[in-house]
């Protein structure tokens, strides 16, 4: 999701029980008729394990969480298990891990931890293998905000660490990293035994990697981003095994990234089996160190079917207001032009894409109340409106 710092004020994580913040809470709520219908084909008893979530409350962007707030947001996605990490940490990783693995410890299991590791620090190596002497099931990189380049020889002395550990890497992927496509493709040919996930749908370097994916079984992409061209892209050109569910808690909501993950899964064709793996099957065996599932090939750029002009010109509406809102601006005119796109005549739509066209006016209706009602916060509008911007580019799945 946009990280965008939350309209709460920094918290030091001695909070009373009555004070928590559940993420996604309450403007998610949109999602969930949607989110039961669109899940509907999961096989029975389907574990959703989100590969992406955090806790802290030192990040420079003002976003906090605590271990109870994560808890709470799984159960209100319907979770049963996530990695969790730190935020970032200008003092430094080591205590901030230790958060982490207490947290994790006293989580009856619910959370794995990874260990956040900077790799200009003193001794990256030496907290690594601190951190898994003490329960660690992988490690965290976040070139932006730490500040480092790629390629790094600490980098790639964490990734050999980690393969002799079964344990996975996870990159935060997005703009201002340069090479990191080029060197995460290098890094798993060279190290076959590593498994590298790439953040946020690998955005920045999926169009880069698309033509290499199926050669790299171990790079892995997990779905913490909202654009649903950009996620119905990944469904496309990925093998469905090297996809994994997240939400980037508490910047996402666990509701709404079980939505996008369902509905751009099932638009590209990906069946029951494939949409089991991704939901948590996959990221548990790597977890455990065991051999991933194969659940078939990517289906290809063709597999996303037609194109729809009326749902195209929602999702192109529906991205310039929630990019607005996320900046704290006011998104009216861009919400307005998204419902006038809903708006087409009897003969330009039926079945079920006029049925879609109606949710998608109710969405956004809904979105444009919310704005009403609390103006001063924009970003208020964007469950309602990130419901109608996955709706509208996934029309071949039934609402």
């Amino acid at each position: 999701m946009q990280r965008i710092p939350a309209a709460r004020e920094r918290r030091s994580g001695n909070e009373s029980t009555t004070s928590i913040h559940v993420p996604g809470a309450p403007y998610d709520d949109v999602v969930v008729p949607l989110l039961e219908s669109a899940r509907s084909v999961l096989p029975p008893g389907t574990r959703w394990t989100d590969a992406h979530t955090h806790t802290g409350f030192s990040d420079p962007d003002g976003v906090t969480a605590s271990a109870q707030e994560l808890l709470a947001g799984l159960d209100r996605a319907g979770s049963e298990r996530a990695v969790v990490f730190t935020t970032a940490e200008p003092a430094g990783y080591p205590p901030a891990n230790d958060r982490v693995l207490a947290e994790a410890a006293a989580s009856g299991g619910r959370l794995v931890p990874f260990c956040r590791v900077d790799p200009n620090a003193p001794d990256p190596l030496g907290e690594a293998r601190r951190c898994f002497a003490a329960g660690a099931r992988g490690i965290k990189l976040h070139p932006r905000s730490d500040d480092f380049a790629l390629p790094h020889p600490q980098v790639e002395a964490l990734v050999v660490f980690a393969a002799e550990h079964g344990a996975p890497v996870l990159f935060h992927a997005g703009r201002g990293i340069p090479a990191l496509g080029e060197e995460v493709t290098r890094l798993a040919g060279a190290h076959p035994d590593a498994r590298l996930i790439l953040a946020h749908a690998g955005i920045s370097d999926l169009g880069l990697l698309s033509h290499v994916i199926a050669e790299t079984p171990n790079i892995y992409f997990d779905t913490s981003w909202w654009q649903v061209s950009d996620v119905l892209a990944l469904m496309a050109v990925v093998p469905p095994g090297q996809v994994l569910y997240a939400s980037d808690m508490p910047y996402g909501s666990g509701r709404f990234a079980a939505l996008n993950l369902v509905r751009c899964a099932r638009e590209v064709g990906h069946g029951p089996e494939a949409l089991q793996a991704m939901a948590g099957a996959q990221v548990e065996r790597l977890l455990a160190g065991e051999e991933p599932l194969d659940v078939g090939p990517a289906p290809g750029l063709r597999a996303a079917g037609h194109r729809w002009l009326a749902g195209e010109r929602i999702v192109s509406y529906t991205s310039a207001a929630l990019q607005t809102a996320f900046r704290g601006f006011d998104p009216t005119e861009a919400l307005a032009l998204a419902r006038l796109a809903c708006q087409v005549p009897t003969g330009g739509a039926d079945g079920d894409e006029a049925t879609l066209l109606v949710t998608c006016d109710e969405l956004l209706a809904r979105a444009q109340e919310a704005l009403a009602a609390d103006p001063e916060h924009p970003r208020r509008i964007s469950y309602a409106a990130l419901s109608a911007h996955v709706l509208a580019g996934t029309p071949r799945v039934p609402v």
